[in-house]
């Protein structure tokens, strides 16, 4: 698992991380904005690197992806409700986003298939209201009266890169960090709260995951406070289902099927009655075996993990970051690529980068494929439908200095 990384294992990736962020910082010149996700794709292929980030070629698919629609929908969702809660609820939230998107599909394409993705984010904004009806809420921080949800700031890194390179457009780096979420516990400890949506649940990689180290490291310049811990919150990409009834007209025990605790002894119930003892025994030994899976912080459809860093990864943290800028700031730097089995079926440039290497026409097959990607992606919020309680206000960006 030495070369995971989060789209690889089924994880869509951040919001923030797909966007083109605009380089230009007033009168202070070219500024290179630095991600995570830019240092996980240059450690993965510098080609792919080279032609995707904004730092280079900046070139993303011309069709509307779906993951970026829709992680930016679900991210508001939870944004509105653990924030403002302007909506009420996070499906009345994801809903206004699907109106707002589709109001302007004219400008923005939307996925073609907008209303499978719409269905299938109700279902999940609503199973999630009903998973925190049996859990611990944590408790959103708010600093000034702003609760602290989509939390953007950078940290300027020091280095002279015109010294370093001066054939560089740039003049300034930054790393710039979204933090979907901040929480107090009870001991008046901070957490970092990240959204992830995924098609399977994932948890290896934890012990490695460089944006929980970055943000770590961020956070503690954001908020001048210790940061407890990491809480990494996955969504399945998934709906629970009623159990199914088989051919037999049994209620089925197959562990495949996608359903909880919940639902299956409800149906139980409305089957034999409130008495287990008159349960069947196969369909007693499934309901426990879906009791066993679930607990206070996860269950099949949704996971928070609790992580820790201590301060010698910060420290380690820090230095890898400055590293690996030096060398994505470097414009003389080789940009081959880093070939794989996964390129088949992972790698939108799989064409163009075998056109290059066999001698073709690569740059029609960009061109033909891929455009130049937008700075900014959030002109959908001028057309969200009116809240139930209040207008929303603009995401706070919180700029610092190291």
């Amino acid at each position: 698992m030495s070369d995971w990384s989060p789209v690889e294992a089924g994880l869509e990736p951040d919001v923030e991380d797909l966007r083109s962020p605009s380089d230009v910082d007033g009168s202070q010149g070219r500024v290179a904005r630095i991600r995570t996700s830019d240092r996980i794709a240059f450690k993965r292929c510098r080609r792919r690197w080279g032609w995707n980030s904004h730092l280079r070629g900046n070139m993303g698919p011309k069709e509307s992806q779906a993951p970026l629609w829709y992680g930016t929908g679900m991210h508001f969702a939870l944004e509105d409700f653990h924030g403002y809660n302007n909506y009420g609820s996070p499906t009345a939230a994801f809903k206004a986003y699907c109106d707002a998107t589709y109001a302007i599909r004219q400008q923005h394409a939307i996925p073609a298939m907008f209303a499978e993705l719409k269905e299938l984010g109700i279902g999940m904004m609503d199973y999630y209201s009903l998973w925190l009806s049996e859990r611990d809420v944590y408790k959103t921080l708010w600093v000034d009266g702003v609760p602290q949800v989509e939390v953007r700031a950078h940290i300027e890194i020091p280095l002279d890169i015109k010294k370093m390179y001066p054939t560089s457009p740039y003049d300034k780096a930054i790393y710039s960090v979204t933090i979907d979420r901040v929480v107090e516990d009870e001991n008046g400890e901070l957490w970092l709260v990240d959204y992830k949506s995924a098609k399977a649940i994932q948890t290896l990689h934890y012990a490695t995951d460089p944006q929980i180290g970055a943000y770590y490291w961020c956070a503690g310049y954001i908020y001048n406070r210790p940061i407890a811990g990491f809480i990494y919150q996955q969504h399945r990409k998934d709906v629970p289902q009623q159990p199914r009834i088989t051919a037999a007209g049994r209620l089925s025990v197959d562990k495949r099927q996608l359903t909880t605790h919940r639902h299956y002894r409800s149906v139980l119930v409305n089957i034999y009655g409130s008495n287990s003892d008159k349960w069947p025994n196969e369909n007693l030994d499934f309901l426990n075996f879906l009791a066993a899976e679930e607990g206070p912080e996860a269950d099949r459809f949704i996971r928070r993990d609790k992580i820790f860093r201590n301060d010698a990864s910060f420290q380690s943290e820090g230095t890898k970051i400055m590293l690996e800028i030096e060398d994505m700031l470097n414009p003389n730097l080789p940009l081959y690529p880093n070939p794989t089995r996964d390129c088949a079926y992972m790698c939108p440039f799989l064409h163009p980068c075998m056109s290059l290497d066999d001698g073709s026409d690569f740059e029609y097959e960009l061109n033909m494929s891929f455009s130049q990607r937008e700075k900014e992606q959030d002109s959908w919020r001028l057309h969200l439908p009116s809240p139930p309680i209040k207008i929303l206000p603009p995401t706070r960006e919180i700029p610092l200095q190291q």
